[in-house]
């Protein structure tokens, strides 16, 4: 896949789940394992698809910030999850953004007030959990893996104790650490 940043040019290479990773530098390990990622703050970016011959309906039709944003959750809610635990936060924001109940957009479903944080203002540290949490957020937005929750708009940790809200929710799965709800 190509990724444009400002006036650079990356190739990411798929690898095993990761449909692809948007970052500079990129550094790959043994087997494909992404073992670090840079993407600067203020980085745009921004996905050539006749590159890589895919149909603007997928991930690809959503812009850099779409990503970031899904990314920054992704990190900040589920960086200690398993893959699984991952994708499932990932679709979460993009079953909110199907809904039509949230906002319609993955950084505005993000941005709603008491619903997660502000992604403006996180800065996550620049590691391999942020370039699974990218990798992850691409998945989500291809639409490329089967739903691990599926239908789920809500969350919380299993270690929290399930409100007079979530007593109306339905359970669809707990992976890791999180229940997730329809």
């Amino acid at each position: 896949m190509t990724f444009s940043w400002r006036s650079s040019t990356i190739t990411a290479k798929r690898l095993g789940v990761a449909a692809a990773l948007a970052a500079i530098p990129l550094t790959i390990g043994v087997a494909g394992a992404v073992q670090a990622a840079v993407l600067p703050e203020e980085a745009a970016l921004t996905v050539d698809y006749a590159a890589i011959g895919e149909a603007p309906e997928t991930a690809a039709a959503h812009d850099g910030r779409e990503l970031e944003c899904m990314a920054k959750v992704v990190h900040h809610e589920a960086a200690n999850q398993s893959h699984d635990g991952q994708l499932a936060v990932a679709q979460l924001l993009m079953n909110r953004v199907a809904s039509g109940k949230f906002a319609d957009s993955v950084c505005g479903v993000a941005a709603q007030a008491g619903q997660f944080f502000d992604v403006d203002s996180y800065t996550p540290q620049q590691d391999g959990r942020w370039a699974t949490a990218v990798a992850v957020s691409m998945e989500a937005l291809n639409g490329s893996e089967e739903a691990v929750a599926p239908g789920a708009l809500f969350f919380h940790a299993a270690y929290s104790k399930r409100n007079a809200f979530f007593r109306t929710r339905t359970p669809v799965a707990t992976l890791g650490s999180h229940i997730f709800y329809r």
